[in-house]
């Protein structure tokens, strides 16, 4: 590692965890939303296992509230993962987050990169005023924080520091991957006639899109729908950015330049061996019967890799 401050690594991965977390955020609320209109009239307890289903793709969240009817359910979530203060892992404390860790770190920052996270901010402060409603801010939020990976992507400089951003971004994307998988996946793998085939494949749609990834399935799957082609393409596929496969090796990249010296860390040791187990053993890991403990196991060994990353690099 090069003489990068550990504080200004750790402000930058951060900024790149809270804002992954943002756009993961939206994107999904985005989703329930489109649920909700498609199958409310059909099964309006799946739209309200939907939007329940938030809780556990992001369990370490404040919220733990249980709803049966479909418009409470919604407008809670609305509130509580797009504005709520009292919630960790919102939008709102995502954005507020990583635009105080990007103001430690102006200086590695594009003034576009800046002027992005600011407006993202604006507008979630005039949801916060009331001067917004949830339903008709989330989409204006949604694409104020797309507008901010793309300022980062086309104007940042490739050196440590987006290295390190690039790492955060990765390892917050694979660690809701693999809970939302771990989540819906096994609620949806039922004989066929114990369920209603235009609202399953409505659900594994939205698990897709939620994962940003249901062109992309089209494109290598074709028509082909079931929960195990989809979890298959959401933790293995190479090519797609959201999925497990993806995220892991690039992590694995980052951390190979940041030690160009060639030592091999603990957090070089841990990326790899999940880079290693995913890459080699896809039958086996899809063949468990208990997909949701492959999922969970996964999970923790992120929350191991970013733990090991803080004792590595961020302590001072």
């Amino acid at each position: 590692m090069s003489a990068m401050l550990s504080r200004s690594a750790e402000n930058i991965y951060w900024m790149g965890r809270y804002l992954e977390r943002a756009a993961n955020l939206c994107r999904s609320l985005f989703v329930a939303e489109q649920l909700t209109v498609e199958i409310r009239g059909l099964a309006p307890e799946q739209a309200v296992d939907f939007w329940s289903g938030f809780q556990h793709v992001f369990p370490d969240s404040t919220t733990t509230e249980a709803f049966t009817d479909v418009d409470e359910a919604r407008m809670f979530g609305l509130h509580s993962y797009l504005l709520g203060t009292n919630n960790t892992l919102s939008v709102v404390s995502s954005i507020h987050n990583a635009r105080e860790n990007a103001r430690v770190i102006r200086e590695y920052l594009t003034r576009e990169v800046f002027e992005q996270i600011n407006e993202c901010w604006l507008h979630l402060d005039a949801g916060l005023r009331g001067e917004e409603r949830p339903d008709t801010l989330l989409g204006q939020v949604q694409e104020a924080v797309f507008g901010i990976g793309g300022a980062t992507s086309r104007t940042l400089i490739r050196d440590e520091a987006w290295t390190f951003l690039d790492l955060g971004v990765m390892l917050e994307r694979v660690y809701r991957v693999l809970l939302l998988l771990r989540h819906h996946i096994p609620l949806l793998i039922r004989t066929p006639s114990d369920v209603d085939i235009p609202v399953h494949h409505a659900v594994l749609r939205a698990v897709l899109r939620s994962a940003g990834s249901l062109e992309n399935y089209r494109r290598v799957q074709g028509v082909e729908l079931t929960p195990q082609s989809v979890a298959g393409f959401l933790m293995f596929n190479t090519q797609t950015p959201h999925s497990v496969a993806f995220g892991a090796a690039h992590m694995q990249t980052d951390l190979l330049e940041i030690e160009r010296d060639g030592v091999l860390t603990e957090s070089a040791r841990l990326v790899g061996r999940m880079v290693s187990q995913i890459r080699y053993e896809e039958q086996e890991l899809l063949g468990r019967h208990d997909f949701a403990a492959v999922c969970g196991g996964l999970a923790t060994e992120v929350a191991h890799i970013h733990e090991s990353l803080t004792r590595l690099y961020f302590t001072v």
